[in-house]
Formats: structure tokens, C-alpha cells, sequence
């Protein structure tokens, strides 16, 4: 459950601090009150993306939440190596130019663990999040969470990213096996063209420094003789450094000197002898410098032909072209060895769908059932609701049938599909039903509606309040709402507020006591002026 959460510098909020309650969180407060920017910050801290409209040009945006988890996440964080401890605090930081870093426990993580994170810990339903009711994905994991196919869904898509993968490889055989004649001999062109040029790695640069020696001989040779001519001459360095060493000899006064000198003469005499293996060098065959521009000219032409940098480049081209020959050389025997491989994966695909669609067939009627049973709780008493499964040409992620979830709200009314016979109330309450029943399957730390009542009031309202409330006593929930049967359901109420603040419109979160309670509902129950009647009838239904 979330413990606190702290916002600051974000939109109309300079700094304020929220403390949550286990159980029922009801939120309030005028439209334009920033309901929607706690909501949008909740969503930041867990790692939705950063809304640069909503972030302070000048101040850093922080976003801090305490969150209170249980044992069954200390191997994500062991996964992601990051120190467990069952109160969490998760922070995030936004820049005014938008870039953020996000921390779990004071570690630094990345966006992606965050948001992985933030999906096990919060589960949001936004307003326009009924569409889930049309989205087969998220039409199979309702089914499957109830009808606990976890196990063999599991053992199912492991198999199906098998087959994947075989595809996937059987296609690119077919295309390298598929060459014609003209294509063969053109690859075989290739390799022999680029098998002939004897490639080695760093070769091109080799001949290029050698070239460049050789081109320019004639001045390192005279460089070189005037070198040998300045240490080696009668009357050059090394000569006369060694008979001033001699002479110092003579006396201790220039032990130290004379021992500086001899340092030196044997470094001039190194330097001697590496000038005289320059000079070896320079007996080359006028031929070389021919063969060393015709090997270089080659290898620029193949570098220019294939278009690619180096000779690594190209000896990498090369192996990939005889991979490619090798391939269609044994096309016929890999094609019949992954098609053998794929026939057998479609059998386990066939087998393990048929078993999950059986597990799924068996658990309908009481799903259908469980909701019909809650939309009547809600006031739709002539509601029906049934799950169809239509079986497809091709397997996909879970299995090979379609999912169609078909609704009537009233009676004598045909089933159909839900997003052409539901109106905006009776989504919100179908709506409600699935977070009810799938929060009962898989246990959620905290649900968070934005007001998922919309189209509905009175009795209604007030028994979609109770069934926010029993979600409740299992997870935590929290709901923006306008509805006083809903807030006066709730265990915590909690208003945002605006001010003005040195003539700056700014949101405040406040958490009413019970007589503050009854004023809030009261004005929900009869605008700004707050009658008698709507005083008392605000205490019934915070009594009820």
C-alpha cells in the first residue's frame, strides 16, 4: 500500500505532503482543484513518462512515495540489486529541461525497472480506461486470473516463443535457399574475388606508413647521415663527450659529472646504433614501393566496391557470404529438418491450447456468473454477461481462439459485444465488477479509480461506494470522486484546495476530520450553499 507521497514543484503544486490510510481513500474537491495533477504525479513517481507542460520551468520537480510491500517482492529486488525493506521509498526528480532520475530505497534505477516496479505496487484506472473491456489482452488475463491458468499459460508461451524462433529461422532459409542460377554465380564471384585478396587486418594501414617511407627516402636518408655525421664524426658528440669524460676521470672533483656523461654517452650511442638500423633499412628494391601502391590500390578498390571501412569490415562480408553459400548448399536438408521441428512444436502448441481452453471453458459459467451476479449488487438486475471463445487460424500469445466479451443491461435485449450496447454508467459499473473480481483473484496492494463512477448517482452510487469498500478490505483503494455516496463510504476523505499565493494560484491536499466530512458531503449533496437538510442527510450517510 502507499504510505505517504510527496509532491513538489509540480504544476499547481509547490509542496505538499499526502498520508494515506489502509482501506478506502475517497479524494475530492472542486473541478480544477488539481485532483487530476495527484493522479498525473502518482503516475510520474511510477514511471509513466515526464509531461513537460506540467513541470516547473525554474524548479526541480521531486516526486516522493513510502510504500508499504510484503515478502513477495524481495526477489525483484535482489533481481535488480537493490536493498528490500518492507517500507519502500521511491523518488523521482525532473529537471526543468525534462530529463529525470528515478531511485528505489536511495539506488538509482532505470526507468523501465521503475515502471515494472510501479505495475506490481499500483494498479490506476483512468477514465478512459474502459476500452480494457475491448482489448483481448486484457480480456484473456481477467479470464485466466480467475480461472488460474498461470501454470500451463507459462509452460504454453515458453513453447510458443519456441515456434516463434523456428519460424523465424525456417524464413530466412527459404531466403537464402531460394537463389537462382545467376544469383549463385554471383555470390560465388564474391567470395572468390574477396578469398583471392588474402584480407588481413591492419594491413591497409601497414602499407600506407610503408609507402609513405619509401616516397620520402631520400630526405630520411639524408637525415640519417647527418645524424650518424653529429654523434659519430671526429670531431662529433659522442668523440667529444668521450674524451671530456676521460679527462674528468683525472679527478675525483668530477665523479659525479663524469658519471652524468657516461649516462649520456650511452644513450647517444643507443641512438647511434637505431639511426644505423634505419640506415639498413633503406637498401630496398626500387620495386617495392610499385608493389606496395598496387597491393593498397586493391584494397581500396574492394573497400570502395563492397562499401565498407576496413579490412575487418570486409573479411566480416566475406564470412557472411560463405554462410550464405553454405546455407544453400544444405537448403534442402535444414528446410525439411526445421519444418520437422515446427510440425512437432504446432503439435505441443495444439496440445497445451486445447488443455488451457478447456481450463478456461470449465471456469466461464462461474465468471459469467460472479459478474452478473455483482452487476445486480449494482442495480442492473436483468444483466447478462457471457465470455465467447472463437477458434483462429493461427496460434498467438495466448492460444489459438479469439475472446469476445458480450453484455445486455436490460432485459429482452440481445447479447453483444460490450462497446456497442454500453452506455458511460454501465461501463463504469462493468468496469468496476472486473477490478472487483480481479482483485479478489490475484490480491492488489492498491487500486487507484478516477472516478470510475461517472454516469452513475443516487442508489447506484452509493452501491458502487460499498463495493469500492469491500475491494477495500483486501487492498488498498483510493478513488477520485464527486459522488457523496461514494465519499461517505470511504474511511479517509481527502479535499484538494486551491489558494492564491502572492498572486499565484497553488493546490493543497487536506485531510477532513468527520465534522468537515459532513460539510463536504453536504455541499455534494446541495452546491455551495449547504441547507439544513443537506447537513442531515450528509450525517446519515456518513452513519449508514
Amino acid at each position: 500500500m502507499i504510505k505517504s507521497l510527496k509532491i513538489k514543484n509540480y504544476a499547481l503544486i509547490n509542496d505538499v505532503i499526502i498520508n494515506f490510510k489502509e482501506g478506502f481513500t475517497v479524494l475530492g474537491g472542486e473541478t480544477g482543484a488539481g485532483k487530476s495533477i495527484i493522479l498525473d504525479a502518482l503516475s510520474l513517481l511510477l514511471g509513466k513518462r515526464v509531461d513537460r507542460f506540467a513541470i516547473n520551468s525554474k524548479k526541480k520537480t521531486i516526486i516522493e512515495g513510502v510504500f508499504k510491500l510484503d515478502n513477495s517482492f524481495i526477489n525483484f529486488f535482489h533481481q535488480h540489486n537493490i536493498d528490500y525493506d518492507d517500507i519502500t521509498i521511491i523518488r523521482r526528480e525532473v529537471n526543468s529541461n525534462g530529463k529525470s532520475r528515478a531511485f528505489i530505497n536511495d539506488t538509482p534505477v532505470l526507468l523501465n525497472i521503475l515502471s515494472d516496479l510501479g505495475s506490481q505496487i499500483v494498479e490506476i484506472h483512468t477514465q478512459n480506461q474502459s476500452v480494457l473491456l475491448q482489448d483481448q489482452l486484457s480480456q484473456f488475463t481477467l479470464i485466466d486470473l480467475f480461472s488460474n491458468t498461470n501454470k500451463i499459460l507459462s509452460n504454453y508461451q515458453l513453447q510458443f516463443n519456441k515456434y516463434k524462433d523456428l519460424h523465424t529461422e525456417l524464413i530466412k532459409i527459404k531466403d537464402s535457399g531460394s537463389l537462382s542460377e545467376n544469383e549463385l554465380d554471383f555470390l560465388n564471384f564474391q567470395i572468390n574475388e574477396l578469398s583471392l585478396a588474402n584480407l588481413q587486418v591492419g594491413e591497409k594501414e601497414e602499407l600506407e606508413t610503408k609507402i609513405d617511407f619509401l616516397e620520402n627516402i631520400q630526405g630520411i636518408s639524408e637525415v640519417i647521415k647527418n645524424g650518424e655525421l653529429t654523434l659519430n664524426d671526429e670531431y662529433g658528440v659522442i668523440s667529444r663527450l668521450s674524451l671530456l669524460e676521460k679527462r674528468m676521470l683525472d679527478y675525483d672533483a668530477f665523479k659525479d659529472i663524469s658519471n652524468r656523461i657516461n649516462s649520456v654517452l650511452i644513450e647517444l650511442n643507443d641512438l647511434n646504433d637505431h639511426l644505423s638500423s634505419k640506415s639498413d633499412n633503406l637498401n630496398c628494391e626500387p620495386s617495392q614501393l610499385h608493389n606496395f601502391s598496387s597491393r593498397l590500390d586493391e584494397l581500396n578498390a574492394l573497400l570502395n566496391k563492397y562499401r565498407k571501412s576496413d579490412e575487418s569490415d570486409l573479411i566480416n562480408y566475406l564470412n557472411e557470404l560463405q554462410q550464405k553459400l553454405n546455407l544453400s548448399k544444405s537448403y534442402n536438408n535444414l528446410l525439411k529438418d526445421v519444418s520437422s521441428k515446427i510440425e512437432v512444436q504446432l503439435n505441443i502448441l495444439s496440445n497445451l491450447s486445447n488443455e488451457l481452453n478447456k481450463i478456461r471453458c470449465a471456469a466461464l459459467p462461474a465468471f459469467e456468473k460472479e459478474v452478473e451476479k455483482n452487476l445486480n449488487n449494482l442495480g442492473m438486475p436483468h444483466a447478462r454477461f457471457k465470455v465467447k471463445f472463437i477458434e483462429c487460424n493461427d496460434f498467438h500469445y495466448y492460444g489459438k481462439t479469439e475472446i469476445k466479451f458480450l453484455f445486455s443491461a436490460n432485459k429482452g435485449s440481445s447479447l453483444l459485444e460490450v462497446s456497442k450496447v454500453a452506455s458511460g454508467g454501465e461501463l463504469s459499473r462493468l468496469m468496476l465488477v472486473m477490478k472487483y473480481i480481479s482483485a479478489k483473484s490475484i490480491g492488489l496492494h492498491t487500486l487507484f479509480f478516477d472516478e470510475i463512477d461517472i454516469g452513475v448517482s443516487g442508489e447506484i452510487a452509493s452501491l458502487m461506494g460499498n463495493m469500492m469498500s469491500e475491494i477495500s478490505i483486501s487492498a488498498q483503494v483510493i478513488a477520485i470522486s464527486h459522488l457523496p455516496q461514494v465519499a461517505s463510504k470511504a474511511n479517509q476523505h481527502l479535499k484538494v484546495v486551491k489558494h492564491i499565493i502572492n498572486n499565484k494560484t497553488v493546490s493543497d491536499v487536506k485531510n477532513l476530520n468527520n465534522e468537515e466530512r459532513i460539510m463536504e458531503i453536504a455541499k455534494l449533496l446541495s452546491g455551495k450553499e449547504v441547507s439544513s437538510e443537506a447537513y442531515e442527510n450528509a450525517k446519515v450517510l456518513l452513519n449508514q
